[in-house]
């Protein structure tokens, strides 16, 4: 179930960088926010994926395992 708790919280992240950087860049030219969008979807990527790992290397940690 955590996954989707980390997944909602890229999502969010995502999210606020694309409305700010929208509303910075709204007239620096479509250029500017296709990078925006990829920079936002490869954000939303990566805070996904650092706090499942952590979460997996903390559950890993708790049972003993290293």
């Amino acid at each position: 179930m955590g996954g989707f708790r980390y997944a909602n919280m890229g999502v969010a992240v995502a999210f606020v960088i694309l409305l700010v950087g929208g509303l910075l860049l709204r007239d620096a030219g479509e250029g500017a926010l296709q990078a925006l969008g990829l920079f936002g979807f490869f954000s939303a990527l990566v805070v996904y994926v650092v706090l499942d790992e952590r979460n997996k290397r903390r559950e890993r940690r708790a049972r003993g395992d290293q």
